[in-house]
């Protein structure tokens, strides 16, 4: 699953989880990131989130 993502689909899912996180952030997640800027991700480290975050729903066997 994490391995089907493409670098590109990758890079947006993270860069949107980001954005998420600081623009929504409903859970209150951010506090423990406090100096999270969206613009200071770059694309190699928006896929490295998205994929981690497949990788962990699959082994919660939520995806």
């Amino acid at each position: 699953m994490a391995d089907e993502l493409d670098d590109f689909t990758a890079a947006e899912i993270g860069h949107a989880l980001v954005r998420y996180l600081v623009d929504e952030d409903p859970a209150n997640v951010g506090r423990f990131i406090p100096d999270l800027d969206p613009t200071t991700v770059d694309d190699a480290k928006a896929a490295r989130i998205a994929q981690s975050l497949v990788e962990l729903l699959r082994k919660v066997s939520i995806a």
